[in-house]
């Protein structure tokens, strides 16, 4: 009876998780097959999605109307009455068989979801016949997809397409997605990994002999190996080389590099023009929470009184970032110290991990608000472990209410943070079980976390709802803005959603061809470019040591994989509490970027820097992950060597040399 109880309580919260996962991924997905905002298309009956073969443009188009008609000659075997065929387009769309008008859909847009079974009004004779399908879409490239039980028609590649009706060429299907002819002028990942392998290769050979050497040895050469051994003195290093390499770029990059630059700076001189904030309607980056922007307005004020040139301003903003990015990896190592505590070598994996990974970098080094919110939410998530650690002692209100008040800054800084409230409730629940405190207990500590972050962020969010009607209005937003222009690809296929593989070719903008690429290249390089979408402007990084992260990235990404199982299976591991946490985390991360994905097909959105708050979680995982590489001491020194080849890499690919021009 008591095994059986023990039992219940063991499997009540996976099990609630599970349902409120299917029960949220059933709406979703009932949203997506009904909303006609969601241009999602999925290929059925044999036949494809098609559109014309255009190329791949970065730059955003202005928002109207495209028109494109496609033409298939086939040949009946024999008269038919009665044909039907099945057509769906995006969005309007006419029918035209031997030059006769068949069916011409609604003038509304919104119908597009609909199927449409035509009836061809005349006898369709034996031998030659030609349709042709005239769409028009708005803000999107016209596709069409068509099939017929009676006759042989299906949408392929063997169909013809025109935008003027004069030049014809074959139809691709519509989940061919092109690279971006500019990232072909970036450096290739394999071309790049061969160019730096000699300055790798000693890394790799001195790295190594030290790690079978320290295996061999033990504690005999404690002196050798005590700055690469100890975790506090591995931390101090990072902190430095990281700050050296911050304040050497911090007037090398050009002030116009980063995301959305001039509009953050826009929001700047907003709030110190007119002595107020913006609000969400005053332009594209003032959507977002103030906090990052307040703090900045001082030094922006100073210096516009000191009358110095706009790039000189925008150079030294990057202060707040860097600091952010330092605070980062102090978190990232309590974070490690808290989960590994008897394990120093797990300690020292998780604490470069944190400290190198490219996302990082490349986000801390210029302006925006992204440091500072990863900086609060990294914060949360030390917060978090420390509450679903094995052993850890009863916290008292003190705490929650610490908590609540940096999950408030964490909201004034972006409202991605919302996404935290149900690992909060699952932390303090784990927390208070594991103090064998009761449930209301539990409801006390949430509640006092829900309150002090209202306190402290809700003001903002009150005055959204009695502006726009909505507390969170960046959805509503940015739909107004895309109804002004919109980016390729311009709707989504299963391709762009399961696809992987670009970014371990040509790396930089692989995230136009699907999810994955977009996430990993941002995570491990600097895979948009920073935001600029030319070849002839862009961040002054040494390619070919970031294009080669591409591939050296492999293996901390095993490690992470590693860790993801390690979190399933190894239930006696002291860190699997931290590890299940981590990952959670993460994957509601990436489920509502996935969301935001499939709902606004802008090829831009799956950017990994959305997670740089969750950065201990990738630390946690690749560290854990690593434990089963560890254990054979030759296993162990490759792999610590080739994660070494890694780590100097991704330093030395964001250590500006020369001033960019």
């Amino acid at each position: 009876m008591i095994v059986s109880k023990k039992l219940k309580q063991q499997i009540l919260i996976p099990a609630l998780l599970i349902i409120a996962v299917f029960v949220l991924g059933g709406v979703k997905i009932l949203q997506y097959i009904k909303s006609p905002d969601v241009l999602f298309l999925a290929d059925r009956a044999e036949a494809q999605w098609i559109k014309y073969d255009s190329e791949f443009q970065l730059k955003a188009v202005t928002a109207g109307l495209l028109k494109c008609e496609f033409r298939y000659g086939f040949n009946a075997d024999k008269a038919v009455d009665n044909a039907r065929i099945s057509v769906q387009a995006l969005k309007q769309f006419k029918v035209v068989i031997d030059g006769v008008v068949i069916f011409a859909s609604a003038s509304e847009f919104d119908n597009w979801k609909q199927i449409n079974d035509i009836v061809v009004p005349f006898t369709v004779n034996a031998g030659p016949h030609e349709i042709n399908i005239i769409v028009t879409s708005k803000n999107s490239h016209p596709a069409v997809i068509a099939y017929s039980d009676t006759l042989p028609i299906w949408t392929n590649s063997g169909w013809l397409a025109s935008i003027d009706g004069k030049n014809w060429q074959p139809a691709v299907p519509a989940s061919q997605i092109k690279e971006a002819a500019v990232s072909r002028e970036f450096p290739a990942a394999v071309d790049a990994l061969i160019k730096t392998m000699p300055y790798l290769a000693v890394v790799f050979v001195m790295v190594f002999i030290i790690s079978l050497l320290g295996s061999l040895h033990g504690d005999k050469v404690p002196q050798l190996s005590k700055w690469w051994t100890e975790p506090p003195y591995v931390r101090l290093v990072l902190l430095v080389l990281w700050a050296v390499l911050a304040a050497n770029n911090m007037f090398k990059i050009k002030y116009w590099v980063g995301y959305d630059i001039m509009e953050h700076i826009e929001y700047i001189a907003f709030i110190v023009a007119k002595g107020s904030l913006p609000l969400a309607s005053d332009g594209w980056e003032m959507i977002q929470p103030p906090l990052n922007y307040i703090l900045s307005v001082p030094i922006f004020y100073a210096l516009m009184i000191k009358k110095l040139e706009l790039p000189w301003i925008v150079q030294t903003l990057r202060i707040i970032p860097i600091i952010c990015g330092l605070l980062q990896i102090e978190i990232v190592y309590r974070a490690a110290r808290l989960v590994f505590a008897q394990r120093k070598d797990m300690q020292i994996i998780a604490i470069v991990t944190g400290s190198l990974l490219p996302m990082h970098t490349y986000m801390c080094q210029v302006v925006g608000n992204e440091p500072l919110a990863g900086c609060f939410i990294s914060l949360l998530v030390l917060f978090f472990l420390s509450l679903v650690m094995p052993g850890q002692k009863e916290y008292g209100p003190g705490f929650f209410v610490l908590m609540g008040f940096v999950w408030g800054l964490a909201l004034l800084s972006k409202m991605t943070a919302v996404l935290l409230a149900p690992v909060l409730i699952i932390a303090v629940l784990v927390h208070a079980r594991a103090v064998q405190k009761p449930l209301m207990s539990a409801v006390t500590s949430t509640i006092t976390v829900f309150g002090f972050s209202i306190l402290t962020a809700g003001w903002y969010y009150l005055r959204n709802y009695i502006e726009f009607g909505n507390p969170i209005p960046f959805v509503d937003m940015y739909l107004s803005g895309a109804k002004q222009w919109w980016q390729d690809p311009s709707y989504r296929t299963w391709s762009q959603v399961l696809s992987f593989g670009q970014s371990l070719s040509y790396p930089v903008y692989a995230g136009v061809k699907g999810f994955w690429d977009g996430l990993y290249s941002t995570l491990w390089l600097d895979g948009f470019n920073s935001g600029l979408i030319t070849f002839l402007y862009r961040p002054p990084w040494n390619e070919n040591f970031m294009a080669a992260g591409a591939l050296l990235a492999l293996l901390p990404s095993v490690f992470i994989l590693t860790g993801v199982v390690v979190a399933g299976l190894n239930k006696t591991a002291i860190y699997r509490n931290a590890a299940i946490l981590s990952l959670g985390t993460i994957a509601l991360f990436l489920a509502a970027m996935m969301d935001f994905y499939i709902s606004f097909p802008s090829y831009c959105i799956p950017k990994a820097s959305y997670t740089l708050g969750l950065l201990p979680c990738y630390a946690i995982l690749t560290a854990a992950g690593a434990e089963s590489f560890l254990r054979n001491r030759i296993v162990r020194s490759v792999a610590m060597a080739a994660f070494a080849c890694w780590g100097v890499a991704a330093y030395t690919a964001y250590f500006v040399v020369g001033f960019q021009r």
